[in-house]
């Protein structure tokens, strides 16, 4: 069976009908093999196993109706988190083994993105969303409302009690400066914000964590906002 990484090398300089019969699933194994939203968080594949640094848990990767699932696995317990089948999802345990981050969109690529946190004990797990509804931090400008992606750029310290996420504008183009994001560090589990930073300087701040999704966001839509404003929505450029 070929490896994700081979599917994508194939993608270029093959038969087009070949690339055609197998475009979604090529498209889908080069996106999950790679960092969306943290350098710091492991793709979630179709299987297999990422370890916690106490060397006692692990996330476990199920197939699941051709999606993938996890399980928790903490010492001779195997616990179901209740979170469905992931899309496009990355996890990264915090330093101290007490939590684990996903990242993961509701509707594939044009879908929603979320952060959960699963805090897994000898005795159970507990999972939360600490920021589920991400417009109540940064209210995206779009033709039409439109909730904000939620992504986890990566664990704060060698605990599990702060995370910086980044709140994107939806890479639409009925978007005004689509792509674009605001980076937090919030507390946990309550999150609640500690510190804020705009695209540019999370860039800066956080340039060894944050993934390709973040690091291809247009600087330009930050220091020249209008060039980034779609025809039609007010300040917008059409063209002559």
């Amino acid at each position: 069976m070929p490896t994700e990484s081979s599917i994508c090398a194939r993608l270029f300089g093959v038969n087009p009908r070949i690339l055609l019969l197998f475009l979604f699933i090529s498209m889908r194994a080069c996106v999950w093999s790679q960092a969306i939203y943290s350098r710091s968080a492991t793709p979630i594949g179709a299987r297999g196993t990422i370890p916690a640094p106490d060397g006692k848990k692990s996330i476990v990767v199920k197939a699941f109706e051709g999606l993938p699932a996890i399980l928790i696995r903490a010492g001779s317990h195997v616990y179901s988190p209740g979170i469905p089948p992931l899309i496009n999802a990355e996890a990264a345990w915090a330093p101290d083994s007490k939590a684990l981050f996903v990242t993961y969109s509701d509707a594939g690529n044009i879908g929603r993105y979320h952060v959960l946190v699963v805090y897994v004990t000898d005795v159970g797990i507990h999972v939360i969303e600490p920021v589920p509804d991400g417009s109540s931090l940064f209210e995206p400008t779009c033709f039409d409302p439109e909730l904000p992606n939620v992504g986890a750029i990566g664990w704060i310290g060698n605990g599990s009690d702060r995370l910086a996420i980044a709140v994107e504008v939806p890479p639409h183009s009925s978007c005004a400066s689509m792509g674009t994001f605001k980076a937090y560090v919030i507390q946990l589990p309550s999150g609640r914000v500690v510190s804020k930073y705009g695209q540019i300087e999370a860039k800066r701040t956080f340039s060894k964590l944050i993934g390709n999704e973040l690091r291809g966001a247009e600087n330009e839509c930050i220091e020249k906002p209008q060039s980034c404003i779609p025809c039609g929505m007010k300040g917008g450029y059409c063209g002559p």
